[in-house]
C-alpha cells in the first residue's frame, strides 16, 4: 500500500490560522500575520513577528508536492491547509468587516 494525501475538512477559526500561517509560493514564503516576505520553507518562526508556524498553505501544491512530502516527514506536526479555502474565507471576512 502507498500513502497518499487526501483532504480532510475540519472547523478552524480563521484568525487562529492567520496568526500561525506560512504561505508558500514559487520563490519563498510569506507570514500571514505580518506579511514578511522571503521566508524559507524550513523556518519554524517568522523572523519579523516571531509567530510560530503551525500551518503552511502552498499556492500551487501540485508543483510543490516533493517539498510537501519532505516537509511531512521532517515536521509531521505541521498542518498543510488549502490556500484557496484560506483565501476565500479571509476574503469573506474582509467583506463582512467592510460592510459593518
Amino acid at each position: 500500500m502507498s500513502e497518499k494525501f487526501i483532504r480532510i475538512y475540519k472547523k478552524f477559526y480563521i484568525d487562529e490560522i492567520k496568526a500561525h500561517l506560512l504561505i508558500y509560493g514559487d520563490l519563498g514564503g510569506n507570514c500571514a500575520a505580518c506579511h514578511k516576505m522571503g521566508i524559507p520553507l524550513e523556518a519554524t518562526r517568522c523572523p519579523e513577528c516571531a509567530a510560530e508556524f503551525k500551518y503552511i498553505a502552498f499556492r500551487n501544491p501540485r508543483v510543490h508536492m516533493p517539498k510537501i512530502l519532505r516537509l511531512q516527514e521532517e515536521r509531521p506536526e505541521i498542518l498543510i491547509i488549502d490556500h484557496e479555502d484560506y483565501s476565500r474565507h479571509t476574503g469573506e471576512q474582509k467583506a463582512r468587516d467592510f460592510l459593518k
